[in-house]
């Protein structure tokens, strides 16, 4: 069977993945930790390159973390990454989320980020994941919200490229102000108890900006740029503007990038 696939606006290229490979269970699901155990079995849907999925592992040993995405690549980094670290209770499997290769009630929580505003149909993707989850288990979601988002100092280039990036959303059918949902989204999924909150990512030291910037350039060479102009949306020209801003924006003093996230816990009533 053809594994069904979204298409992911970000890609796989060198710059996503180490966006991606920045985030750590301590800070990126902390929201819930407090809720998990050792001993629990807990599903990582849309893991990218695991590193989000090996803390959780660690929190829940001598139980199991699994981490899903559509991305075989991920699969074999988020392997390679576990060998790393010597952590044995994590595996790594493709797999859509709308179609999870595992059994009704079989894991005690579930965990995803920045999994629902890249799907066409986030409901469906977490009625399969309310599937998968025994009753009393739980789940945490956590979502960007890019409405929320705050940029200082912003050149209209930079505008620009915001703008082109959530268009480029929209034609694949996904919604870049999905965090703001997701507790709807979640009761309409039949899951219970719901707690939501909100947080900012916070980048401000100088050489993480400058780190955040050339991820920023990075996409466009992986691909937002051809994307841009093949569409008229975007002149060569444009596409150099935007990469120059960035550059300033990078060593601009006082510079503030702020990413707004919204995060929920939810239950599977018993």
């Amino acid at each position: 069977m053809t594994m069904e696939r979204e298409r992911y606006t970000m890609g796989y290229g060198p710059a996503a993945v180490s966006l991606m490979g920045m985030r750590r269970a301590q800070t990126h699901a902390a929201f819930i930790v407090p809720h998990l155990k050792p001993g629990m079995k807990l599903l990582d849907c849309g893991c990218g390159p695991g590193t989000v999925t090996l803390g959780l592992a660690e929190i829940v040993a001598p139980g199991e973390a699994v981490g899903t995405d559509i991305e075989e690549s991920q699969m074999a980094l988020a392997t390679e990454n576990a060998a790393k670290r010597n952590i044995a209770n994590a595996r790594f499997e493709a797999a859509s989320i709308y179609e999870l290769p595992f059994e009704d009630s079989s894991f005690d929580a579930v965990f995803m980020s920045a999994l629902l505003g890249n799907l066409r149909e986030p409901v469906r993707g977490l009625r399969e994941a309310f599937r998968v989850l025994r009753p009393g288990g739980v789940i945490g979601v956590k979502e960007f919200d890019h409405g929320g988002d705050i940029v200082y100092p912003l050149e209209p280039a930079m505008a620009k490229y915001d703008e082109l990036y959530n268009r480029l959303r929209s034609e694949f059918g996904h919604n870049g102000e999905t965090g703001r949902m997701i507790g709807a989204l979640l009761l309409e999924a039949g899951f219970g108890e719901l707690n939501m909150t909100a947080t900012y990512e916070t980048l401000s030291d100088p050489r993480v900006l400058q780190s955040a910037a050339q991820v920023f350039i990075g996409l466009l060479a992986e691909g937002w740029s051809d994307a841009f102009t093949s569409r008229g949306w975007a002149t060569a020209a444009d596409i150099q503007d935007m990469r120059d801003a960035w550059l300033r924006f990078a060593a601009f003093p006082g510079a503030l990038f702020v990413a707004a996230w919204c995060e929920a816990v939810a239950w599977k009533r018993a």
